[in-house]
């Protein structure tokens, strides 16, 4: 068995008993998130609150290769004549740097500055160094946008420690943006934001989860309020919740003839299926785990969202006058589970 990979999530600073704004709901969902990784081998772990020293933690820091003190930035001093550090700065004060921009920053960024001053990136270096060099496999910081392109910077400082993305990801979530459709103009337009108890007369809890996390957490996540729930206006998760309540039906219904889910996995790969629709099905089935796996380690739900809407896509021509036979009711069965299992990872209960 694998060993469970031990993970620091540290969720938005934000009380929900505080929202505002529907803009911000998306912020409170981690608890799927929390699901999402527990469901994929993370122990989720809070470790002690390391003791900063950022005076000590600088020093150690002077002589790697991706410190370095200047006057200027590289970026500025690319402008300048090669020996300007030597000459004509020569003695001015200088800044400690660290070299973001290798790492995708749009500039190398201040740790402390010529008057001795450390910035919040250097504390923030110290204190996530310290977690993992503990022993903590992974750190995941959730943000909201308020941070700017925080996300940017210390992601790219930690690459410059030697930190890789799947040890490290700092995260800001984008917030939910409403549209309506506009009969006179016949356009879809953006709406002002909602209280959130005006939003959750409008959504119910489960769609509201589903179109948060069927858009990367960092892109704004649209929701469009005049198709919502609507299977006619091809509503992705009126689509999903229809399709997974005809194969809930066809199961019961099954059920009650005496059917069981009896068959190996096995020995249902191994069937002769006329549809290829139903071998479409199988091969999705089949294909779950590497989702969630690499739903798991981007951090990335929305392609849990994807799978499932392939499922949706895949199955609805699949079930139109299909026969409750023994070998389409252990697929069925298969598919019921397999979808009821994604749904509830992303907070969604049938």
């Amino acid at each position: 068995m694998t060993k469970p990979r031990q993970t620091y999530l540290d969720p938005p600073p934000i009380d929900p008993a505080q929202i505002t704004a529907s803009a911000d709901l998306r912020y409170i969902l981690i608890d799927s998130l929390k699901t999402l990784l527990q469901q994929t081998n993370h122990t989720l772990i809070i470790p002690p609150k390391p003791t900063l020293d950022p005076e000590t933690f600088l020093n150690n820091l002077k002589t790697h290769p991706k410190i370095y003190q200047a006057s200027l930035s590289r970026q500025f001093a690319g402008d300048f004549p090669p020996d300007i550090e030597q000459t004509t700065l020569k003695d001015e004060p200088k800044d400690w740097y660290i070299k973001t921009a290798d790492f995708g920053d749009e500039c190398d960024r201040v740790l402390q500055h010529r008057d001795g001053e450390y910035t919040q990136l250097l504390e923030d270096l110290q204190e996530y160094h310290q977690i993992l060099q503990q022993g903590w496999d992974r750190i995941i910081v959730l943000r909201p946008p308020n941070y700017g392109r925080y996300d940017t910077l210390i992601n790219a400082a930690m690459q410059c420690l030697g930190y890789s993305p799947s040890q490290f990801q700092y995260i800001i979530i984008q917030p939910i943006k409403l549209y309506a459709f506009h009969k006179p103009s016949k356009q879809l337009q953006a709406i002002p934001d909602l209280p959130p108890n005006e939003l959750m007369q409008a959504i119910s809890p489960e769609a509201l989860r589903w179109y948060c996390f069927s858009t990367p957490l960092t892109k704004v996540a649209p929701i469009n309020l005049s198709t919502v729930g609507q299977l006619q206006s091809n509503d992705t998760f009126a689509l999903v919740e229809f399709i997974y309540q005809r194969c809930l039906t066809l199961v019961q219904q099954g059920k009650n003839e005496g059917i069981n889910p009896s068959m190996s996995w096995d020995d249902l790969k191994n069937l002769t299926w006329e549809s290829t629709h139903a071998v479409k099905l199988l091969d999705l089935v089949e294909a779950t785990p590497q989702v969630l796996a690499e739903s798991s380690r981007e951090l990335a739900p929305h392609l849990i969202c994807s799978h499932l809407e392939s499922f949706s896509q895949i199955c609805q021509p699949w079930l139109e006058g299909l026969s409750l036979t023994h070998q389409n009711f252990q697929l069925l069965s298969k598919m019921e589970q397999t979808m009821l299992d994604l749904l509830k990872i992303l907070g969604i209960q049938r």
